[in-house]
């Protein structure tokens, strides 16, 4: 082996302080770098996982948020058509309310312009009645020539003309 320059002292010199060096560094550095790594590898799959589980949270949230939404707009939409339909009933009552009180005052106007007519007619047929009566005794009081008939008819419009 000496000549390959091997000299088995330093050989075996050599390699005792590469098994050393090899289980400093084991024990100080790489067990050390291979537990951060394993350790941040976790930290990495564990944001992963949170990550995906964040995202089908937000997902799911979104979905409900979605169908919230069109439940709250079909709502609406029930309740504006409800809302309608109240109002519609409620005009109709407010039109068989208004022409039910359009006809009731119709009738009492035409009943009462009906008892006001009766009145006049009987009111009148009672002056007509006065003003012949009136107008017979005036006649039998003179004698009927035509001058006098015409004097008893002027009399009588000129009576009726100033209202007595």
């Amino acid at each position: 082996m000496d000549k390959l320059g091997i000299i088995p002292g330093h050989l075996v010199a050599q390699l005792i302080n590469f098994f050393l060096l090899m289980g400093v560094l084991t024990l100080v550095l790489y067990k050390p770098v291979l537990r951060m790594l394993r350790e941040r590898s976790e930290r990495i799959a564990k944001g992963l996982a949170y990550a995906d589980e964040a995202e089908k949270r937000v997902a799911q949230a979104e979905a409900e948020y979605q169908r919230r939404l069109e439940e709250a707009r079909r709502e609406a939409q029930a309740i504006i058509a409800q809302a309608r339909e109240a109002a519609e009933k409620e005009r109709q009552a407010i039109l068989a309310r208004a022409q039910a009180e359009a006809e009731a005052e119709r009738a009492r106007v035409a009943e009462e312009l009906e008892r006001e007519r009766q009145a006049a007619l009987v009111a009148l047929r009672g002056q007509v009645a006065d003003l012949a009566i009136e107008a017979a005794g005036r006649v039998l009081r003179r004698a009927v020539d035509e001058p006098a008939h015409r004097q008893l008819v002027r009399e009588f419009l000129s009576q009726l003309e100033r209202g007595s």
